[in-house]
């Protein structure tokens, strides 16, 4: 995944409606939605008042009620995310779709990830990541010389946290270009720490089982989930954990979320998927849970008080 989205985004984050009588627009609408979304003032502009708190309507061809472990459900989402992302004559492609945007002027030692925002909000967001940094620790599990992996590191910053503190970790992305960041700051921080070009499920290391599989606002962007998360199994050790933070997990279906699982409807989202085509899934805690369990797994959410980025979800083997 590309980190802009762990940078700039706050995406979808509520876990339960704050709005029961949102504003709709239609698929029909989106190009116009994005024009006010990038109006110079952005946001925070009288032009994207109107949409602030607006869901997309979802269209007149979705089937609603269809089995979400079917093929028809997925193949809907699919249709469902082209039309949004303006590319209805392909297939998702993670590794076109989900490309970084660039990245030429970053510095990865001195400024990365968060730590290059200069806006008015970029203080109390970086503590959003700071916190959620600070609850992966807190419930990893882990100890100086366990071994543990991130999906979707962007930047990598949990991860280098856990490096200098004698973790092995083993990062996964699909920017080369990440990679390469990842791997300058473990050079310069001579600690044991590796970013590996890949997609979700790849195993960096034949062999190598790990203590910790974690997803920092990434698991949303794993839309081969059904094959990814049995997957884990195999590269887990015995006694080990699997934790998702950051991710957009709903208690119950909303106008955001309403299904089992699929594209986030909330306006933002919308946009960001015109942008950039991201596939950006929302999950309902039901489903979540017999996912992994189906894998093998239980699970439990913890709760970080400040700040929703912070909301754990940790599995381990049933």
């Amino acid at each position: 995944m590309t980190a802009l989205r762990k940078i700039w985004r706050r995406v979808g984050r509520c876990p339960t409606p704050g709005h029961d009588s949102p504003a709709w627009f239609e698929l029909a609408d989106i190009d116009e939605v994005k024009r006010a979304y990038e109006n110079p003032e952005g946001v925070l502009g009288a032009a994207w008042v109107p949409y602030a708190h607006a869901h997309m309507r979802l269209p007149s061809w979705f089937v609603p009620g269809l089995d979400p472990w079917s093929e028809a459900y997925a193949a809907q989402q699919h249709r469902l995310w082209a039309e949004i992302a303006g590319v209805a004559d392909r297939a998702y492609d993670a590794s076109v779709d989900e490309a970084d945007l660039g990245w030429d002027g970053a510095d990865p030692i001195r400024h990365p990830g968060f730590y290059m925002r200069r806006d008015a909000a970029a203080v109390s967001s970086a503590g959003d990541h700071v916190l959620a940094t600070g609850m992966l620790l807190k419930h990893s599990g882990l100890r100086p010389g366990d071994w543990a992996l991130e999906y979707g590191a962007g930047f990598a910053q949990s991860a280098l946290a856990l490096a200098r503190l004698g973790v092995h970790v083993d990062t996964v992305d699909v920017s080369a270009r990440l990679c390469e960041f990842v791997n300058r700051q473990a050079e310069h921080f001579q600690v044991p720490l590796q970013g590996f070009h890949g997609q979700f499920g790849h195993a960096p290391r034949e062999g190598q089982r790990y203590k910790l599989i974690w997803f920092y606002e990434s698991f949303h962007h794993c839309v081969d989930f059904r094959r990814v998360v049995p997957r884990l199994n195999e590269l887990l050790e015995p006694g080990g954990r699997i934790i998702l933070g950051g991710e957009p997990i709903v208690e119950r279906e909303y106008a955001a979320v309403p299904y089992p699982w699929g594209v986030r409807l909330h306006s933002e989202v919308a946009v960001v998927m015109r942008q950039t085509r991201w596939f950006e899934l929302g999950f309902s805690e039901a489903f979540l849970y017999e996912l992994f369990r189906r894998a093998g797994f239980a699970g439990w959410r913890i709760e970080c008080e400040p700040s929703l980025f912070g909301r754990l979800y940790v599995f381990e083997r049933a």
